[in-house]
Parts: structure tokens; C-alpha cells; sequence
């Protein structure tokens, strides 16, 4: 442990090995993000991918709507309360910034939409892991998106740490 209290992780690979691992991680098609469209299409809806809405680029566009759709992953957006987003250790001072300058950016890029007449909506990675779960929290969203009178949608489920996992 370092003298401010953060752990001091060793790689146990070389830098070549670290970079081709980490390269495989993807951004954008994610599992959750496929699931969730996937169970959008089926339905009804349709949407767009790739799509800018100034220079915000959201995973999913319903146009008809007027809706962003971002679906976090859990520990990268650190979902508050969720056992995804926290490991066994404490962060060092560089990746508390980032996962910081993540959770800043999300709330920046929320509001830029909101201003501009955008519904915004964040479905959480863990929302997507168990299928009851899932249908649960799809049809939800559904219900939002039929439901003009909100702007933004946050999926509720958290998951626990002790399997006390509540929406």
C-alpha cells in the first residue's frame, strides 16, 4: 500500500500482453447494449446507431421519439450503489480521476441533451444480467418511452454485493 492509502497494483504481464487484452475490451456493441436493442426491436421500435446529436454521439437514437439511449457499463460509469462498479481495493489517484471524469461527463452530456429537447435515458449493464430482471427493467423502459411526460429514464435495479439486489 502507498502512503496515501491507495493499493500499488503489479501487472503480472508485459505491456504487449496488457495492450492486446485490453484492445479486446469494446466500446461500442457491447453485450448489454445488443440485449437492449435486440429487446427494443422485438418491440416495435426502431432506431439508429452511430447517430450524432450535435457532437454527442449516444449508443442508440430513437428518432421518433426524440430519445438517447446510453447503456453504462456498471463499473467504467461506476453505477452508485451497484457491486459491478467497485472492486476489492481501493483506486488509485489516476483512475479515481477517470472514473470521475466519466461520471462528469455523463451528467454534462445528460444535460446538453435535456436542453435541447432531447428524452434521455441510461440503462445500467447490471439491469441486463438476469433475464426476469431484464424483462422487468425493458418493460419499463417501454412505459417511459410511451410516456411523454418524463425526460429521463434511469434503470433502477442495483446489484447487491450479499444478493440483496432491489429495484
Amino acid at each position: 500500500m502507498l502512503d496515501d492509502g491507495c493499493w500499488l497494483m503489479v501487472d503480472i504481464v508485459d505491456k504487449a500482453t496488457r495492450s492486446r487484452m485490453m484492445s479486446g475490451i469494446r466500446s461500442a456493441n457491447t453485450r448489454p447494449e445488443v440485449l437492449t436493442r435486440q429487446a427494443l426491436h422485438r418491440l416495435g421500435y426502431r432506431f439508429r446507431l452511430d447517430t450524432k446529436i450535435g457532437k454527442i454521439k449516444p449508443d442508440t437514437v430513437l428518432r421518433r421519439y426524440k430519445i438517447a439511449l446510453f447503456v453504462h457499463g456498471c463499473y467504467w460509469h461506476q453505477h452508485n450503489g451497484c457491486k459491478l462498479a467497485y472492486a476489492d481495493r481501493q483506486y488509485s489517484e489516476k483512475w479515481q480521476k477517470k472514473f470521475n471524469d466519466n461520471k462528469t461527463r455523463d451528467q454534462r452530456v445528460t444535460q446538453q441533451l435535456l436542453s435541447l429537447g432531447w428524452r434521455v435515458a441510461i440503462f445500467w449493464e447490471c439491469a441486463t444480467r438476469k433475464h426476469t430482471v431484464f424483462e422487468e427493467e425493458i418493460n419499463r423502459l417501454h412505459g417511459w418511452i410511451q410516456n411523454t411526460d418524463d425526460a429521463f429514464y434511469e434503470s433502477k435495479y442495483r446489484e447487491r454485493p450479499s444478493g440483496g439486489n432491489r429495484l
